[in-house]
């Protein structure tokens, strides 16, 4: 496998930590539980966190200067995977 093939690799995994990282989001709000101390769930939470928390900075910043303080719907999780698919397209193309 190529470098370049093994880094598409790891790209599409972390694509699905993002989603599973909603999904389990979507099981905390409607009530249910995700134990936080299972370590593949830490995993999971600290990956996701490190790929997010930078979007969600910008995407605050965003909205205070549009004159918004809050937003109910959080979109970071959406501009990642639409960044890294990206990426993953234009690694493609030098392969």
């Amino acid at each position: 496998m190529s470098p370049i093939g093994l880094l598409i690799l790891v790209l599409q995994g972390i694509v699905i930590i993002l989603i599973i990282n909603v999904v389990f989001s979507w099981i905390r709000f409607a009530g249910g539980r995700v134990p936080r101390y299972n370590p593949v769930v830490r995993f999971i939470d600290r990956i996701s966190d490190a790929i997010l928390d930078p979007i969600r900075q910008v995407q605050n910043r965003l909205l205070r200067s549009a004159g918004m303080s809050y937003m109910p719907i959080d979109f970071s999780p959406l501009i990642a995977i639409i960044f890294i698919q990206f990426l993953i397209a234009l690694l493609r193309g030098l392969q």
